[in-house]
């Protein structure tokens, strides 16, 4: 309860009031039990919160998600919504910046409305996103939202072109450009200099693009840029599209901090592919999100062959929900074998979905799919459980390798689902191990680094995946203890014909020895990739001359899948049934 004692000071259990006003250094926790509000729409379209002495006091779901916080950490107002505070609560709408702590910064409209609570002076606080911040929210930007998006200022923009000109329609190019890594760059830098990134590649658009060209900005990492040219002249588009790609593919040097930058740039021609705006719009998108699939340096211009795509992208997803339900994944399970015993020490499990239709369906077609769609998540749940619980069948000490998505790690409790999922098949953790690619190193790499620390604290094995084909491997090596690295099959498929594979794979044979780290060689196909890689220190290897992917009972005759005998076999070449 608050003591209403105007000018004089009270203090109740560590809160100071002073003329009837909280002090800043109430604790928030304490504030929010003077206002409890207990249904703030969690549901609506908007962010709510109300506000006490400059403080969030509540919040709604939405407001919170989107900024990347919860109520007890709500950062100060002044860094998520700069100068809101200065408006007058008249209930009207204003335009605004919201800033999350990812470092995105979107445009808004906010208003503030007088609020009594408790006979305390509050103010309530309403904000409309754009639809970039919940792409899939279809309440958003209805026709009764008062505040235009950047697509809707482009639009307008080229209204008005077409308007001024005689000739009609207008003719350029419409590009659809994204940051890529922005996430990365505020997790290393910063929500100051994330938001000084995206200022200067906005004024390094308007200094190279001429004054004939319309930005806009969609509020996040993304813009909108349309570049007149000729009708009779529509190679010209291809100039602005390097002059666009060269603008975001740079080097900013903010603070003493070197930034490397690249961008995602999708593209239309207006009206060569289409003379409506929306359209355009859908097209130029459309393309973006090729650059993205395809990590293109360059810009990917539409094409009719991208929408048939996009159909066929669609109906697999809508199969791969189905699949979910209806248990059409299985698991295949590949041997990996010791080169010093001849013996099966580990079994990968392989991803594989019959299709109803369409038959066994290759996972680099289906697995993009469920990693844009989110599907990975319940799918790499399903993947982990099964395998570890077909893992209880092995022999004690064969250990069952698990492939995990970057993008499930990114998104998912990795450590909450890999302990539910020992608890629940009772496998122990030393018998796990976790293959990743260094992608999971681009987004948010602290809080990874911490996760992974805390599942190799309960005993599993960490796996780095296709290790020297990225550019930053050896950089995450020091980054965090793997327990093994997997080299990446297209150095043991080239080490005979090409010295520089063969040096390659030496080196990384070396590089393990040094970080204490087992060395698996992936893709062995051949006996003479086998024989060169006994005169390494390599201690495991993979592939089809050991061992093709089958269902786990068909890997009973290996050696070292037996329950009974742990005998070393003969080292002086494989059994047979290794060759098969």
């Amino acid at each position: 309860m608050i003591v209403n004692n105007p000018g004089g000071i009270s203090q109740e259990r560590g809160r100071h009031y002073v003329d009837g006003h909280l002090t800043d250094s109430a604790p928030r926790e304490n504030v929010t039990a003077l206002f409890p509000i207990h249904h703030l729409a969690d549901a609506s379209s908007e962010g709510l919160a109300v506000l006490y002495q400059d403080q969030v006091i509540e919040a709604n779901r939405p407001l919170l998600s989107c900024i990347g916080t919860d109520l007890q950490h709500f950062p100060p107002l002044r860094d998520v919504l700069p100068g809101i505070l200065k408006s007058p609560p008249d209930n009207s709408y204003r335009p605004g910046i919201l800033r999350t702590l990812e470092g995105r910064v979107f445009d808004i409209q906010f208003r503030l409305t007088p609020l009594q609570r408790h006979n305390r002076n509050c103010l309530a606080l309403a904000i409309t996103f754009p639809r970039s911040i919940f792409p899939h929210a279809d309440t958003f930007f209805s026709d009764n939202t008062l505040m235009p998006s950047g697509k809707d200022l482009l639009r307008r923009n080229l209204e008005d072109l077409s308007v001024d000109t005689t000739s009609g329609p207008p003719t350029g190019i419409l590009l659809h450009a994204s940051i890529n890594r922005l996430r990365t760059i505020n997790e290393r830098y910063g929500l100051q200099i994330t938001t000084r990134v995206v200022e200067e590649v906005e004024k390094r658009l308007h200094r190279f693009l001429v004054e004939d060209c319309i930005v806009s900005s969609f509020g996040d990492d993304a813009f909108g840029i349309f570049c007149p040219f000729p009708y009779t002249h529509p190679a010209q588009a291809t100039h602005w599209a390097q002059i666009v790609r060269d603008v975001f593919h740079t080097t900013l040097l903010l603070d003493g901090h070197r930034i490397h930058l690249t961008a995602s740039i999708g593209c239309c021609l207006i009206p060569f592919d289409t003379s409506h705006f929306e359209t355009a719009f859908h097209y130029a998108e459309l393309a973006l999100n090729e650059a993205r699939r395809l990590h293109s340096t360059d810009w990917v211009s539409f094409s009719p062959v991208l929408q048939a795509d996009v159909h066929h992208r669609s109906q697999l997803e809508h199969d791969l929900r189905k699949a979910l339900e209806t248990n059409q994944f299985f698991l295949d399970f590949q041997p990996l074998i010791c080169l010093r015993t001849n013996r099966v020490e580990c079994v990968e499990a392989l991803l594989r979905w019959r299709h109803p239709h369409k038959g066994v369906i290759s996972p680099d077609e289906f697995i993009p799919i469920a990693e844009e769609t989110g599907l990975i998540i319940p799918i790499g749940r399903w993947v982990l459980l099964e395998a570890c619980t077909q893992a209880i069948r092995l022999p004690p000490h064969v250990r069952i390798a698990v492939n995990i998505s970057a993008v499930q790690f990114q998104h998912d409790d990795m450590y909450a689902a890999v302990l539910q999922t020992l608890f629940q098949t009772g496998l122990s953790a030393e018998r796990l191990e976790l293959e990743l690619t260094e992608s999971i190193f681009l987004e948010t790499v602290q809080r990874n680094l911490e996760t992974l620390g805390k599942l190799r604290a309960l005993g599993i094995k960490i796996v780095m995946d296709d290790f020297g084909i990225g550019f930053s491997s050896l950089n995450y090596l020091r980054s965090f203890p793997f327990d093994r690295i997997k080299i990446d099959r297209s150095f043991i498929h080239d080490m005979l014909n090409d010295p520089q594979a063969q040096s390659i794979v030496r080196a990384i044979m070396t590089l393990g020895q040094a970080m204490s780290m087992e060395v698996i060689a992936e893709g062995v196909e051949t006996s003479d990739q086998l024989d060169l890689l006994r005169h390494t220190s390599c201690n495991t290897a993979q592939g089809f001359l050991l061992g093709r992917p089958a269902p786990l009972a068909d890997l009973s005759a290996y050696p070292g899948m037996d329950h009974d005998t742990h005998e070393p076999a003969s080292t002086d070449g494989l059994s047979s049934g290794f060759l098969s």
